[in-house]
């Protein structure tokens, strides 16, 4: 069975389009409502699509976890998910289904990179790409568009793919799972719609956001780069400012406080993050060896 998985938040103008396009090229749609006040759930209802319902708004991330979850539970062949504010065009799905099924991949991301598919505004795309960049340097993948919502999911990968994230996150957590886990993965080109910039957020803290939580997955996957080099890097800085306060103190009996203390701090801290990349990636290299 071959479903098209749209989370939505007050669409209730996208909302019938998407659903009666989508169901052309699936079996079914399912929409997760992520505690709409607008009456999106009623009319993806009638557009005949299953519904999934959230009381209350807990992010985009919160509503594609359900969505896996209902893959799973369905025993789901592929999933496509696809953003509910008519972004993406439903017409687009057999472009991914097409891949999955030819090219035997696991997960197919729609890019919007890929011959020049976005019509976004400039900040946006460079705000996409610096995260993209990040998340492509953490996971060892090679992927153009790293925020796209639009994709497909094999058997696989529904079965293989827990995100937790609920916030915008959870694209760039997907991409750190799909890699962790050995998946296989294809872009596509694909075309979106900016019509009005349809997003709700401040683009400014959502990027930062997301790629705060992103280097929080680098971080994690390569503590030794991360964390180890910076370390290692201020604990070199410590003692050349000890060097010099020793240096001071005793050629010329000055007591430079302010060296002193830069050192210690620098020292100490260098130290803790030194440790803390030891600990993970013992820690990372544990779990790998226990899958």
């Amino acid at each position: 069975m071959k479903i098209a998985c749209i989370p939505v938040y007050n669409e209730e103008s996208h909302i019938e389009n998407l659903v009666k396009s989508a169901k052309n090229h699936v079996d079914s749609v399912v929409v997760c409502d992520d505690g709409s006040t607008d009456n999106t759930a009623s009319i993806a209802k009638k557009a005949g699509a299953v519904i999934i319902s959230h009381k209350i708004n807990k992010g985009y991330g919160a509503a594609i976890i359900s969505l896996f979850d209902y893959a799973r539970e369905n025993n789901v062949d592929v999933m496509i998910t696809m953003d509910g504010d008519g972004q993406h065009n439903p017409d687009q799905i057999p472009l991914l289904l097409n891949t999955i099924s030819k090219h035997n991949v696991d997960v197919v991301i729609g890019s919007r990179f890929l011959n020049n598919g976005i019509e976004a505004p400039g900040y946006r795309q460079r705000g996409i790409k610096i995260i993209t960049s990040t998340a492509n340097y953490g996971t060892d993948l090679k992927v153009s568009d790293s925020q796209s919502g639009f994709r497909a999911y094999s058997k696989n990968a529904i079965n293989a793919i827990h995100p937790t994230e609920e916030n915008m996150s959870v694209s760039t957590e997907i991409l750190f799972k799909i890699s962790n886990k050995g998946l296989s993965l294809a872009e596509v080109p694909i075309t979106v719609s900016y019509d009005g910039d349809t997003s709700e957020r401040n683009p400014v803290s959502h990027g930062v956001s997301v790629l705060a939580n992103t280097i929080k997955h680098v971080s994690i996957k390569h503590p030794l780069q991360f964390y180890g080099i910076s370390g290692i890097t201020l604990i070199s800085i410590g003692m050349i400012l000890g060097g010099l306060f020793l240096d001071g103190y005793l050629n010329n009996q000055v007591i430079l406080y302010g060296m002193m203390l830069g050192s210690v701090v620098l020292f100490l801290l260098g130290s803790i993050l030194s440790v803390t990349a030891i600990i993970l990636f013992s820690m990372v290299n544990l779990i790998q060896s226990n899958k």
